[in-house]
């Protein structure tokens, strides 16, 4: 929930800042390797601003899923060394 939360306020703001800078019309070139482009620097920051967004997204949803494989890993490898522990029990018991 507090995710939840703090995503939307991060969009709310994000909107606010593009807003913002809708009201600056000036005229920026992009030099590119291939090609040059003009287009309204607010255009550029908006641009800018989401494939930001998008690639620091994509990189956290790679280091969840890591820890989440590593995570399921551990508690399998617990499982079965409690299995372990309860069968050596169970042989103690019947000495």
């Amino acid at each position: 929930m507090k995710t939840a939360i703090s995503i939307i306020l991060l969009i709310i703001i994000a909107g606010i800042l593009l807003l913002i800078s809708s009201y600056n019309t000036e005229i920026v070139q992009l030099n590119y390797l291939l090609a040059v482009q003009s287009m309204p620097l607010s255009m550029v920051l908006a641009i800018f601003l989401f494939t930001g967004f998008a690639l620091s997204t994509i990189a956290w949803g790679y280091y969840l899923l890591k820890l989440r494989f590593n995570l399921q890993q551990r508690n399998w490898k617990i499982n079965k060394l409690n299995q372990e522990i309860e069968l050596l029990r169970l042989q103690l018991k019947d000495k």
